[in-house]
């Protein structure tokens, strides 16, 4: 039976596995017994895993910090690895976002595009080569994820304790095939001691990895009549009075690897302030960071921009801001490019926060990674690809970060096609109303298919 043949009469129950996981809300929460990212993704996790027994698969839980399922040979594997955990889900829904429906032919769901689709996608693809290639040369580990979208704690977890597959990729991204990633640091800093403050709160963000949709200030109602003739121009912003005024800013979601698709609410929300006399002057010097973090995504304002001749230019997006004993409390995502060594990003951000009056109370960094894309493995997936797909399409590299950057020799290997375009309605990864093409997941399982045969070819 071809891959094209078992994909068809399967279609319905990969549509149901999909739906299943994905109307199990995985966000990370408050760790609990077995369960260290939270309740909601111990039961996403649990949940997969009886899929996978379901299917033929030997499971392995070590102890929620993640899980596996294993076919074949534990000598020499390769590992697919997909990810349970979703961002939250932020607001604008035209649906329940944890139940997933079928509309215009796309899935519609948190997850179903990042990343419990494609974990489907991979389950059914390595059941494919139980059923119906046999021996296997190299066994397949397909890697239940559990933290990528929060610090990769868990596929760290993996490496330290457990063995390294011979190969990996993750579906993660789109076709052909990613060989290389930016670097990605995470920042948290604090503003000086806004002493006397006007602002009661401050607040913004779901995570540092989306540009921001939304942020709130709480002031005083004795200011409710200046800010709102203030904001009378301003379509983004909107004034209301209860017990204090309130201030809300609206933006447009999006990724942080790609953040000039959307638009930064702190940075509408901050420069709106600015434009008055609401705030005083402790406030309005801690905010003149905010607002030129928040509003330039290029790091150029502040002199952090760099460029690069195999990676996109450097990306900057605040994602999250708080007030806390005090003081802002904001959160940077940046995306660097290899021109860029790890260490200088630390250097220029310290030098940043201290030109401002900021400190810098925590810092991860994840260097970048990039693969020949003449290498034996990149050459035969990228042909795998085309041969499935029908059209020559070159490796590229990104701003997004996968798992491929944690594992040696590791990829990330679709699922999205190149060119696609979704209705104006459906959303990608980490939006709102985050939506997967029912006939694309079929025709990426299928190359992950004859993907995961070729691979077998291979001498690792």
């Amino acid at each position: 039976m071809t891959p094209k043949q078992y994909i068809d009469i399967n279609r319905e129950r990969i549509i149901e596995d999909i739906k299943y996981l994905v109307n199990i809300k995985s966000v990370k929460d408050e760790p609990g017994a077995k369960a260290p990212y939270g309740e909601g993704i111990r039961k996403a996790q649990l949940a997969a895993m009886d899929l996978c027994k379901k299917y033929g698969f030997d499971v392995y839980d070590a102890n929620g910090h993640i899980a596996w399922a294993h076919f074949g040979p534990e000598d020499k594997f390769i590992c697919i690895m997909a990810h349970l955990d979703v961002v939250p889900e932020g607001d604008g829904w035209d649906s329940n976002p944890y139940e997933c429906i079928e509309k215009e032919g796309y899935l519609v769901g948190r997850g179903t595009g990042d990343d419990k689709g494609p974990f489907v996608m991979g389950l059914w693809a390595a059941r494919y080569l139980i059923e119906n290639v046999k021996p296997l040369k190299y066994g397949i580990r397909l890697l239940l994820g559990l933290d990528e979208e929060s610090g990769m704690e868990d596929i760290e977890y993996y490496i330290k304790n457990f063995t390294k597959p011979v190969f990996s990729f993750t579906p993660d991204a789109n076709f052909p095939v990613c060989n290389g990633e930016k670097g990605i640091c995470h920042v948290k800093m604090t503003s000086p001691d806004l002493g006397v403050s006007t602002l009661l709160e401050f607040s913004g963000g779901l995570a540092p990895n989306v540009v921001p949709d939304e942020a709130y200030v709480s002031v005083s109602s004795d200011l409710f009549g200046d800010l709102s003739e203030l904001a009378e121009s301003n379509e983004d912003i909107v004034v209301l009075k209860d017990k204090v005024t309130k201030i809300k800013a609206k933006g447009i979601s999006a990724h942080a690897g790609s953040p000039y698709d959307g638009k930064s609410a702190i940075h509408s929300l901050s420069s709106f302030l600015l434009s008055g006399d609401a705030i005083n002057k402790v406030e309005r010097e801690a905010l003149l960071l905010i607002e030129k973090l928040s509003g330039d995504f290029s790091g150029k304002s502040v002199g952090i921009d760099r460029d690069c001749e195999i990676f996109t230019p450097l990306t900057v997006n605040l994602g999250l801001i708080s007030m806390k004993e005090n003081k802002f409390e904001v959160v940077l995502d940046i995306r660097y490019p290899i021109s860029v060594a790890p260490e200088e990003i630390e250097k220029m951000l310290s030098e940043l926060a201290r030109e401002y009056g900021y400190e810098i109370i925590d810092i991860s960094n994840k260097p970048p990674f990039y693969i020949n894309p003449e290498s034996p493995v990149i050459e035969t997936l990228t042909r795998t690809f085309e041969e499935a797909y029908g059209e020559k399409h070159e490796p590229y590299v990104m701003s997004g970060g996968t798992y491929a950057r944690k594992m040696d020799n590791a990829v990330a290997f679709g699922p999205g096609f190149p060119n696609r375009k979704k209705p104006d309605w459906a959303g990608d990864a980490h939006m709102k109303n985050e939506a997967l093409s029912i006939e694309d997941t079929f025709k990426a399982t299928e190359i992950y298919c004859e993907s995961l045969i070729a691979l077998q070819e291979l001498d690792f």
